[in-house]
């Protein structure tokens, strides 16, 4: 047996709104290489759209600036294929299923990040159920088949905190995405309980962009995979590779350039960029109603600085902590 968990991120870099993780879990048959998802599943899934596929590739290549709908597509067709759309849908509905109910506390705490949108904004409901409906058909035909999506969506109070208690950014991106993925290892770990004796180890291959430029990841592995042991294959500029050998499992650990390559991998950027997505599109709106003259922002530094110096006198008016809406790293 396998399984492949891919992780990505969206929103490393902006001084304004939150950092987006997202991990997610596939189990392929025996036979299909992790590189090889895409292929297996091709009568659905396409690296750019077509009116009758649904894309699922590196976020950077599916997003427009004002427009979510590849994305929409994309994330949504997921989450029908794994077990059907609440309907209405809504974006307080989508976080609790992505990352949790407690995760709205934390978005509720300014209200320009409180959830309040229905969905899909752009794509029509059908025709994100009907590619999700396909979608599960050909995981039946072909195998591989998704078994979950989860997220994180960390506001700027948690982003400073953690960057500041590891002092590095990175870090903190490296512990927040092997969180993600430890919880999906212990999933698989109770699903081979049962394994008979004597079974050939099941193999889990962790896929994961390389996270802030860095090389070496071991000290973190263990920190987040606590009691694993790992050997070292390779650290370097194109990829590191960490493998630990398991009575029951290997887990093959995976950091390399260009990693939204893989189909697991695309899928979590897509829904880290399409959440954080909607988290712009609320602090824009809601700042819009505050100052109408004020232009949108994505939140880069140079264009964050330009915002910020726009909100500054309503920011002091209000009393609104600066910690809670401005990522000092």
């Amino acid at each position: 047996m396998r399984w492949v968990i891919g992780t990505d991120e969206a929103g490393y870099g902006p001084n304004l709104g939150p950092l987006a993780v997202s991990a997610t879990c596939w189990k392929l048959p025996d036979g299909v290489e992790p590189d090889a998802m895409a292929e297996a599943l091709a009568p659905v899934v396409s690296a750019k759209p077509t009116k009758d596929t649904v894309a699922i590739a590196d976020s950077k290549k599916l997003h427009k600036p004002g427009s979510v709908k590849h994305l929409e597509r994309g994330v949504l067709a997921a989450l029908e294929a794994l077990g059907g759309l609440e309907t209405p849908l809504d974006e307080e509905r989508l976080m609790a299923r992505l990352c949790g109910e407690e995760s709205l506390e934390e978005r509720r705490e300014f209200p320009c990040f409180a959830p309040a949108e229905s969905l899909p904004q752009e794509e029509d409901p059908a025709v994100c159920r009907a590619f999700g409906e396909r979608l599960r058909e050909q995981s039946r035909v072909s195998g591989v088949t998704l078994c979950g999506i989860r997220s994180e969506l960390v506001f700027p109070r948690r982003f400073n905190d953690g960057v500041e208690r590891l002092d590095s950014k990175g870090a903190f991106l490296s512990d927040t995405t092997l969180q993600l993925a430890f919880r999906f290892w212990t999933r698989i770990l109770n699903e081979l309980e049962n394994q008979p004796e004597g079974a050939v180890p099941a193999e889990v291959f962790l896929l994961c962009d390389k996270h802030g430029g860095r090389d070496r990841y071991l000290p973190t592995l263990w920190d987040n995979f606590p009691g694993l042991t790992f050997c070292v294959n390779c650290e370097g500029r194109e990829k590191s590779e960490y493998v630990h050998f398991g009575e029951r499992v290997t887990l093959h650990v995976l950091f390399r350039a260009k990693g939204e390559a893989s189909l697991a991998v695309a899928l979590a950027s897509m829904t880290s960029k399409y959440l954080r997505e909607l988290a712009m599109d609320r602090w824009n709106r809601w700042w819009k109603q505050v100052l109408p003259d004020i232009a949108p922002t994505a939140g880069y530094p140079v264009d964050a600085l330009r915002f910020r110096s726009e909100i500054e006198a309503e920011v002091a008016k209000r009393g609104i902590d600066w910690r809670a809406i401005w990522r000092n790293r």
